[in-house]
């Protein structure tokens, strides 16, 4: 230990310290559900577990997030789509890069010689203090709590691992005594590197931040005469600090880092005006948001403006040249370092490769940790220790009750998109995505006034957040289905047209479960209208004309719904759209026909539990016995107390004649449901055929006790009596079933019974 080194146990009380305190702020964050596109998340066969992973995800394609994936099937193999587990691998992961921000600091301090007689408690303040603000600053939440931004906090902490094998490959020591270490750290630096780019490609950085860290806290210790020293034997470091760069630069050419990105920033904003407008954001809403962080909004809708039109963008680029000259011409090194990892950080995301949203707040995740906390942290590390403290404390304390309050608004689906609609009022999508939360909820009305917002709001968004001059012409342009227009052009369309699209076709879905049909349709329609390609628009289209009985238009729209996803997502099917085809064909009796469709939903889908159903029930109606016992059977699988699997397996034995185990299976249908007067019914009929009348008839009453107009319980039973000899009481069942105006065949056949008795 290196006399300026802080004691063991101050090290164990600040690793306790940043340990306990993130999980006490995130507590709360655990009991959160499932958020906006966690739910597209979870639906992905690839992560249904391990199994499927290692089957359909390729460790080598990066851009694709490999190791995210991974994380992701491991939640689920330990629990399938717990929302619990989910959310406590993004605390600790979030545990770690804290721990990490205090181990980096405290191993950059053992290679600057002019800490060499600090012996005061300033290097374990410096290492302690940007961890605590990383920690509880209300700026990660997004990051932590919002599962689908587990990406930042994973390349982050790889990112921060590998720092840290690499300053330890420099530690002070032996050559011939350190070799084994330094072999070590050098292989898990490269591990590390892999691990953080695979993660997220922010981690395209990293190089250029080993560099960084070597050419400011290495070099002035240990390479003073860099030069003319390039060969001697400590320098085998060097060379191993080299060999991570260069592996992290075969790794990224090997892995496609030159990308097209998925998003439609390219053609929505352009290279250079998208960098030029960052300026502002990161002045403007970065920093500020670092420094005084409220009204942190799920949804920022950060306006796009240009450099022409915005003065504020040419001050915020003179005010980041400023920033960057002052951290240059300052002589404390932590504010340099922290200055210039913040901004070389955000560098993918803010410069000119250019992504559908302006700002996020999870972008700052990685730039804060060893960047703008650093910084702060060596600010305050100037002012008197007493004072230093006490707003060390304060600030913590505020920060940690901002914390608090946010994670609250995240761990309800229906608070945190109020306080997005609150906060961000005319964007089309947070009042959509509230509609969306009220929707889950049942609560129709409320969900049907938010997508009703989300339209009206269309045209106010889009002169603010794409700069359109006149949003209404271009609305009536994409409304006649026009692909080019002189504002927009080319991919910029696949974009703003899902925004302009999607709130139709969620009012649509509204109209359909409150059964105003034609307003369904004439939003499902003008979905369709301003996306031709949107396949969801074309299923509920579909669901509207079957509900109206126009059964081979609704098989039509489902049909190209099955094209257009297909076209689209590059699918081979749509399961969904095979599944409708298939009830609507059993429908009208094309068994044959619906069984084909119904086989190929199950195989598209084999988790389909109404597939499964609807496979079984066609294969009952057409006969096949042994494939309808089997299809039931995969369906109770995926669903053991599916009440309709339940009741028609039972009815299936019931048709192969075999009546103890049809009745056994009535009863576990009964276990499921309670009271079922069909399903008595079912077991008098059983009961009957096996002889036993007593049985029978106890049961034939308990379906009347359930449901008095049970037309054929009543007759069965009135028979039952006329066979034992029972004339009264075949009598009153035979009277009180003629009472209830039976179908005329039926009438008739009880009319002749009535005349035998007499």
């Amino acid at each position: 230990m290196t006399p300026y080194s802080p004691s063991v146990k101050s090290k164990i009380r600040s690793l306790l310290i940043l340990t306990l305190l993130p999980m006490l702020l995130y507590f709360n964050s655990l009991q959160g559900s499932f958020q906006f596109d966690d739910r597209n998340l979870i639906d992905r066969a690839w992560i249904a577990d391990l199994e499927a992973y290692q089957k359909n995800v390729r460790i080598d394609k990066y851009e694709n997030r490999p190791v995210l994936l991974g994380t992701f099937a491991l939640n689920n193999a330990l629990h399938k789509n717990r929302v619990f587990g989910f959310h406590l691998l993004n605390l600790m992961l979030h545990v770690f890069v804290c721990v990490l921000i205090f181990a980096v600091v405290l191993e950059t301090q053992n290679l600057i010689p002019s800490l060499s007689n600090d012996r005061g408690p300033r290097p374990l303040f410096l290492a302690l203090f940007p961890a605590l603000l990383f920690s509880t600053h209300p700026l990660n939440t997004d990051s932590v709590t919002y599962i689908s931004s587990r990406s930042a906090v994973l390349a982050t902490l790889f990112f921060l691992l590998t720092l840290f094998a690499f300053l330890k490959m420099f530690s002070p020591g032996h050559l011939k005594q350190v070799w084994p270490k330094r072999a070590f750290y050098g292989l898990l630096g490269v591990a590390g590197m892999y691990l953080a780019i695979a993660s997220k490609l922010i981690a395209v950085t990293l190089p250029a931040l080993l560099g960084l860290w070597f050419l400011l806290f290495i070099c002035p210790g240990r390479y003073p005469g860099l030069a003319t020293r390039l060969f001697a034997r400590k320098m085998i470091p060097f060379y191993g600090a080299a060999f991570l760069v260069l592996a992290s630069v075969l790794l990224m050419s090997g892995s496609g880092i030159l990308y097209a990105p998925k998003d439609q920033g390219l053609e929505l904003f352009g290279r250079i005006p998208y960098m030029l407008v960052q300026a502002k954001v990161i002045i403007f809403y970065y920093l500020k948001m670092f420094f005084v962080p409220v009204n942190l909004n799920v949804d920022i809708g950060f306006p796009f403006s240009t450099f022409s039109s915005d003065s504020s963008v040419f001050l915020a680029i003179l005010a980041i040249g400023a920033i960057i000259y002052l951290a240059l011409k300052t002589e404390n090194l932590w504010v340099r370092g922290g200055v210039l990892w913040f901004f070389i950080t955000l560098l993918p995301t803010s410069s000119i490769v250019p992504l559908n949203d302006l700002a996020v707040e999870h972008r700052m995740y990685l730039p804060m940790t060893l960047g703008l906390c650093l910084a702060v942290s060596a600010v305050f590390l100037k002012t008197p220790p007493p004072w230093r403290l006490r707003m060390m404390v304060v600030l913590i304390a505020l920060f940690g009750i901002l914390t608090l309050s946010r994670n609250l608004v995240w761990t309800d689906e229906i608070r945190l998109w109020q306080d997005a609609v609150a906060k961000n009022p005319y964007s089309p999508r947070t009042t959509n995505n509230l509609g969306k939360a009220y929707y889950e909820k049942g609560q129709l009305e409320l969900a049907l006034l938010q997508f009703k917002k989300s339209n009206e709001n269309i045209g106010k968004y889009l002169a603010r957040q794409y700069n359109l001059t006149d949003p209404e012409r271009y609305l009536k342009r994409q409304a006649g289905s026009e692909v080019v227009n002189e504002e927009k052009t080319g991919a910029d369309r696949l974009q703003i047209v899902a925004e302009l699209s999607e709130p139709h076709y969620n009012l649509a879905s509204v109209y359909l479960d409150l059964g105003n049909l034609e307003q369904a349709e004439k939003e499902y329609r003008g979905a369709i209208r301003l996306n031709p390609d949107y396949f969801q628009a074309f299923l509920g289209l579909g669901s509207v004309l079957a509900r109206r009985g126009q059964t081979d238009r609704a098989i039509e729209s489902f049909q190209k719904s099955i094209l257009k996803r297909t076209s689209v997502t590059g699918h081979a099917d749509y399961p969904l759209a095979r599944l409708n085809i298939g009830e609507l064909l059993g429908r009208s009796r094309k068994f044959e026909e619906a069984i084909e469709e119904l086989t190929l939903a199950v195989k598209g889908d084999p988790s389909m539990v109404l597939g499964h159903y609807n496979l079984g029930l066609a294969y009952l109606m057409s006969g096949k016995l042994v494939q309808a016992e089997q299809a039931l059977k995969t369906c109770l699988t995926l669903n053991e107390r599916f009440e309709p699997a339940l009741f028609n397996l039972a009815r299936v034995t019931q048709a192969k004649g075999e009546w103890e185990r049809s009745t056994r299976q009535f009863e576990k249908f009964l276990s499921v449901k309670s009271e079922d007067a069909g399903a008595y019914f079912q077991i008098g009929w059983n009961h009957q055929q096996a002889g036993q009348w007593d049985k029978a008839a106890k049961n034939y009453q308990k379906a009347l006790a359930l449901k008095p107009d049970f037309l054929n319980a009543r007759v069965t039973l009135g028979k039952m009596y006329l066979k034992a000899s029972k004339n009264d009481l075949a009598r009153r069942h035979l009277l009180q079933a003629l009472s209830s105006n039976p179908p005329p065949p039926l009438a008739e056949e009880i009319s002749r019974l009535l005349r035998d008795l007499s």
